[in-house]
């Protein structure tokens, strides 16, 4: 049986890769670590204007993260972009309802006004 040459060549093949476009809305920021609630800082600059804030207005469960404070698993943020991982969100008394705020959402708000008390309270020391 005669053989065969087979003669081979060469062919450029381009691969082209392309970068897929966000699918949702790009977040603001990136939160990784929790912030207060009121001035969603990480440490209060004003602490006295915070606790004034939290306990003039109503509080209840973040509606983005239903008060747990963690960002969802597409979001690049550890913690929620909404509340800043408090898992509280600024409310009006209509708006909550006859219902009020949930047990958890009254205990983190209690949590966020001793931490703002001690923080207060604590003596300042002044420079000589």
């Amino acid at each position: 049986m005669p053989a065969t040459l087979v003669a081979s060549q060469s062919v450029n093949v381009s691969v082209f890769l392309s970068v897929p476009e966000p699918v949702g809305p790009v977040p603001a920021r990136v939160v990784t670590v929790r912030s207060c609630p009121a001035c969603c800082e990480t440490q209060c600059t004003n602490p006295v204007e915070c606790l004034h804030f939290l306990t003039a207005n109503p509080w209840a469960d973040c509606d983005s993260c239903a008060g747990s404070g963690w960002a969802g698993e597409e979001s690049p943020s550890l913690y929620c972009e909404a509340c800043g991982g408090s898992g509280l969100m600024e409310y009006t008394a209509a708006s909550i309802g006859i219902e009020g705020a949930s047990a958890r959402a009254e205990a983190r708000h209690a949590a966020h006004i001793e931490r703002l008390h001690a923080q207060i309270s604590r003596p300042v020391e002044v420079a000589a």
